[in-house]
């Protein structure tokens, strides 16, 4: 005659059945959150793809074929559109270049250089992280108009770097702390100077770590707003999250449906980026020293 199992923890189930309930509870959990994070991009896709006279009476939870468009995407070929596109486009790509470059340095030269108070230092880096970017932005408004970069790209690919290169720094030291600098020590023996080694030994080993700065400071750059909107008060020179705000203002009323394609045009380069690259990101974030 077999004896029945002990109870388990919480719930006084067998240790079998309790596993069952907790791996029941993590997928129901996972299912929520998914939910709820995938149900404002599925509204926001039906709305992009719905006609616009209709949005406000046939949009339902599965929408009927016939009032399927892409009509609403033509408000991208407005001349202002395409001078926010632009304009997103440059400070993105300006951004990632510089946080990837200056963070890349930083990185090696905390990880591979010994100076004083190198701990110290690598933590104050983080204190950018406790002010929000519109109690830094109204200073700068005042910096950048006395020294001209106010309204101007590089200006704010400036402050966008600045607020990415804490994380960028640190995720690039602790990275480049795995590396065993034993591979350098080899290229030096071989001739090498110290700068071709991190060049030709460190760099080609760091490509998951800056993909994931990379797509850090792409995404910071490319969906900003206040930044944007308080140092590019020119609508020449803004991008696109500022831009569209101003385009609503100007053009008093902009449909529902128009909104809807413009903010799905914003938001499928990130998610384009994030999935194509998951693997390096994976890799990039994975550094357990960080």
């Amino acid at each position: 005659m077999s004896q029945s199992e002990p109870p388990g923890g919480v719930f006084g189930l067998s240790y079998d059945g309790e596993t069952r309930v907790i791996e029941a509870l993590k997928l129901v959990s996972t299912g929520i959150i998914v939910l709820v994070g995938a149900w404002p991009i599925y509204w926001m896709t039906q709305l992009a793809f719905t006609e616009y006279e209709t949005v406000e009476d046939a949009v339902t939870v599965f929408p009927a074929p016939d009032i399927f468009t892409l009509d609403n995407f033509n408000v991208l070929t407005e001349p202002e559109m395409y001078t926010y596109m632009f304009n997103t486009v440059v400070v993105a790509i300006g951004t990632i270049v510089t946080v990837v470059l200056v963070s890349l340095l930083a990185g090696y030269g905390l990880a591979r250089l010994d100076f004083p108070q190198k701990e110290n230092f690598a933590r104050v880096l983080l204190i950018g992280y406790l002010f929000s970017p519109i109690v830094i932005g109204i200073p700068l408004y005042q910096i950048w108009q006395n020294i001209g970069l106010l309204g101007t790209r590089f200006g704010l690919i400036i402050a966008l770097s600045a607020i990415s290169m804490p994380f960028a720094v640190w995720l690039m030291w602790k990275y480049i702390m795995t590396i065993p600098e034993a591979h350098e020590e080899a290229a030096w023996v071989d001739g090498a100077s110290r700068w071709r080694g991190f060049r030709d030994v460190v760099v080609p080993q760091c490509r998951p770590a800056i993909i994931a700065a990379a797509l850090f400071a792409f995404a910071l750059a490319w969906n900003d707003f206040t930044f944007a909107q308080i140092l590019l008060p020119q609508t020449d020179t803004t991008t696109f999250a500022p831009g569209i705000l101003r385009a609503m203002g100007q053009a008093q009323f902009l449909p529902q449906a128009y909104l809807m394609a413009i903010s799905l045009a914003m938001t499928l380069p990130p998610l384009l980026f994030a999935y194509f690259m998951q693997s390096y990101l994976l890799k990039g974030f994975q550094v357990r020293a960080l």
